[in-house]
C-alpha cells in the first residue's frame, strides 16, 4: 500500500489538504500525518511526532514508514526570526532531502513554497511566472527560496515540485495575516475600531481549499524539477477583504490607518501566472474570493463561540 506523508499536518494548510484527502477517500492509500503538534483532524490517520529540524527525528520518520510520497507543508511563517525561519524552512527542507537521498529508493515531494521567495516584482511584470528571477526582500521569503532550490537540486530517485502559493485566506486562516486579524478582531461583537496598516496594496488571494487541491494535482500530474505559482491570477486590495467583513459584521466600525508607519520596500501588487499549473494537470480555482471572506468569516465566528477549557 502506498504511503502519503504530510508534513506540517496541523497547520493551516496540512489540515485543509488532510481534509481534502477525506473527502477523496484513497482507500488504498496510508496517510501518515507528522509535526511536533497532534493534528484536530487525526483519528481517520496515523500521526507521527517529528522535529524535521534534527537531522535524527527526520531519518527516524523516513525509516518507519518509508514513503512513496511527501507533502511537505513544515515550515514557519511571519512573524518570527530570521533563525527560526532558516531552521524550519531551509534546514528542515535540506535534512528531510538528506534523509531521502540515504534512503535511495524513488519518492515524490511536493514542497510548499512562497510567493515571498520573489520579492518584489515590478506592476509591468505582472502576472509572474515561475522563470522570473527571486530577489526576496526579507528573511522569510530567502528562507523559503533556499528550500526550493535545495528541493530543485535534488537528483533521482528524490523527485521534487515546488509549488509557490501565493496568499492564502479561508477558514482557519491565522490571526497572524491581515485578513485573518480582521476577521478575529470583528468577531468579538465589543469591536468598534479598527487600527490598520496599509489597506491599498493588492494581493493574490487564494482559497486554501483550492491550495490543497493543487497540490493533490500536482503529486498526481505535475512534472519533476518544476515551480508551479499557485494562486489565481487576479488580485484585490486588502481594503476590500476589510470592507467585506465589517459588512458581514453588521456593525459600524471606525477604520484608523497607520500606514504612514511603515517603511522600507513595498510591494504594491502580486498576481500569479498559473497558465503552467493548468496545463500540466488541469487545475483551475474554483472558490471565489467572495465566498473565502464569508467562510473565513462563518468560522472566525464559531470559534469565538468555542467554550474556554482549562
Amino acid at each position: 500500500m502506498p504511503v502519503w506523508l504530510v508534513t506540517g499536518a496541523s497547520g493551516f494548510l496540512g489540515r485543509h489538504l488532510i481534509s481534502l484527502l477525506n473527502t477523496e477517500q484513497r482507500p488504498n492509500i496510508r496517510i501518515i500525518q507528522a509535526g511536533r503538534t497532534r493534528p484536530e483532524i487525526c483519528a481517520s490517520h496515523e500521526f507521527a511526532y517529528a522535529d524535521l529540524t534534527q537531522a535524527a527525528s527526520t531519518r527516524s520518520l523516513i525509516d518507519k514508514f518509508d514513503p512513496d510520497l511527501i507533502f511537505h507543508l513544515a515550515g514557519k511563517t511571519p512573524p518570527g526570526t530570521a533563525d527560526e525561519y532558516y531552521r524550519a524552512n531551509t534546514l528542515g527542507t535540506a535534512l528531510l532531502l538528506d534523509a531521502l537521498r540515504e534512503r535511495g529508493r524513488p519518492v515524490r515531494v511536493i514542497h510548499a513554497g512562497s510567493a515571498a521567495e520573489l520579492g518584489i516584482v515590478p506592476e509591468s511584470d505582472l502576472p509572474v511566472a515561475e522563470a522570473y528571477p527571486c530577489y526576496p526582500t526579507n528573511a522569510y521569503g530567502l528562507s523559503k527560496l533556499l528550500g526550493t532550490q535545495a528541493g530543485l537540486a535534488a537528483l533521482p530517485p528524490v523527485d521534487v515540485i515546488s509549488a509557490r502559493v501565493f496568499n492564502p485566506i479561508g477558514p482557519g486562516i491565522p490571526e497572524t495575516q491581515a485578513i485573518g486579524s480582521f476577521a478575529n478582531r470583528l468577531a468579538d461583537a465589543r469591536t468598534n475600531r479598527l487600527v490598520v496598516g496599509d489597506l491599498d496594496v493588492r494581493r493574490d488571494f487564494i482559497d486554501i481549499r483550492d491550495v490543497a487541491r493543487a497540490l493533490v494535482a500536482l503529486a498526481d500530474q505535475g512534472r519533476r524539477g518544476l515551480v508551479y505559482h499557485v494562486g489565481t491570477g487576479a488580485s484585490h486590495r486588502i481594503r476590500e477583504g476589510l470592507e467585506t467583513l465589517i459588512a458581514l459584521c453588521g456593525r459600524t466600525v471606525e477604520v484608523v490607518s497607520n500606514s504612514g508607519a511603515i517603511s522600507g520596500p513595498r510591494l504594491s501588487d502580486s498576481r500569479a501566472d498559473i497558465s503552467q499549473l493548468t496545463e500540466h494537470t488541469g487545475w483551475r480555482p474554483e472558490i471565489p474570493w467572495e465566498q473565502s471572506l464569508s467562510d473565513l468569516w462563518e468560522d472566525a465566528l464559531a470559534q469565538r463561540r468555542l467554550p474556554l477549557t482549562a
